[in-house]
């Protein structure tokens, strides 16, 4: 009797059990649904507000281009007057290197003096607080009369503004810059070491002469209580990243740096494969353009850029001179601001069909919804 009242018992705790087992199974099974069913709410709730927001930005878009016209009262800025496109360095990250195609010379003080008066007359206010920045697609240190032209524009009103690789601070250089002086200088010194700065600058033995030289220019301007702002910065990508994590520690707490900046690395017009390749992200504006309703960059509505020879060009990127507007020396700033080719570019980006060679491929032509969305 016992024998079968223990066979009973252990069936019975056994058959509770194995109700228990299934129960458990049928509730992770449930779980597992529940959560796979969320997960494919929130990706559906995901596009829908994704899709919103396209729709959202390209009614704004609309709106905002329907402000816009293919010739403007707004004045223009002049973002670079290039003193000269002359370059010692190859840098892997400039078109320059490999691209450019056009003639190297010096600018003359002609051309500089046309450009600064031109600038100042149209649009004061931003001459003397946003300034005019002293290069373009070269060492404007090369110039023979860079500081001529830096204290001719201060004395006129522009404020200027310098990109200076420090291996060029030769002790003369260097006291004709500080003597000049421009009111913003950005020192670009990627690397951390001899080897590391040929790989990215491609000129050999240059890193610790660079420091020095850029050391001993700091002291000078501390000794002569010069009031340029004096910023640095390394380029933010691959071939640079080690260099920054060892470096930026020391030139944040520099006493002679009054900023030091991670520059966002840039493809230039996007032309350059090689150079596209460093990207973080490829861009194709081809897609782009479909969550669009017109293109979010607004510079030929905001900028122009001189090169050395006085040929007038609609932006910071066209390093080969793909859209010229004129020269400064035939027709002034303010026609070709809203002259015949400033207004087929205006009128490219309003019918949202980009296809000249400066900008169709440029990663700035659109912002996207994503990006937007990730920055703070």
């Amino acid at each position: 009797m016992r024998y079968h009242d223990a066979v009973r018992r252990v069936s019975v705790l056994s058959a509770r059990i194995i109700i228990g087992l299934r129960k458990v199974r049928d509730d992770l099974t449930g779980h597992r649904e529940a959560r796979r069913l969320e997960r494919r709410r929130l990706r559906k709730l995901q596009r829908t507000r994704m899709r919103r927001e396209q729709r959202r930005q390209r009614r704004a878009e609309a709106r905002n281009a329907r402000r816009l016209s293919t010739t403007t009262e707004r004045r223009f800025e002049l973002d670079n007057v290039e003193l000269t496109n002359r370059c010692p360095f190859r840098c892997v990250m400039c078109p320059r290197t490999e691209h450019m195609t056009r003639a190297q010379g010096n600018m003359s003080f002609e051309v500089f003096r046309q450009a600064i008066d031109q600038y100042v007359e149209e649009n004061p206010e931003r001459a003397a607080t946003g300034g005019v920045d002293l290069h373009h697609f070269g060492e404007s240190l090369l110039h023979p009369e860079f500081d001529r032209f830096i204290a001719y524009a201060n004395e006129v009103g522009a404020a200027t503004r310098m990109s200076v690789n420090p291996l060029m601070l030769k002790p003369r250089i260097a006291e004709r810059l500080l003597a000049a002086p421009p009111t913003w200088i950005m020192f670009s010194l990627d690397g951390h070491d001899d080897a590391s700065f040929e790989r990215i600058r491609g000129v050999k033995a240059a890193y610790d002469v660079s420091v020095r030289r850029l050391e001993a220019f700091l002291a000078q301007r501390q000794a002569l209580a010069a009031t340029t702002f004096i910023e640095l910065s390394m380029i933010d990508f691959d071939e640079n990243r080690e260099s920054i994590a060892r470096q930026q520690a020391y030139w944040r707490a520099h006493p002679g740096i009054d900023r030091f900046l991670i520059k966002r690395f840039v493809t230039w017009d996007g032309s350059a494969a090689e150079i596209n390749d460093y990207a973080a992200q490829l861009v194709d504006n081809t897609i782009r353009r479909g969550e669009h309703a017109v293109p979010t960059c607004r510079r030929p509505w905001r900028k122009l850029s001189v090169t050395w020879d006085g040929n007038v060009v609609p932006c910071c990127y066209d390093f080969d001179k793909k859209i010229v507007l004129g020269n400064i020396l035939d027709v002034s700033l303010k026609s070709m601001w809203n002259g015949e080719r400033m207004q087929a570019l205006r009128n490219e980006f309003l019918s949202n069909h980009v296809e000249n060679p400066l900008c169709r491929n440029c990663a700035s032509l659109y912002r996207s919804v994503s990006t937007a969305k990730a920055q703070p």
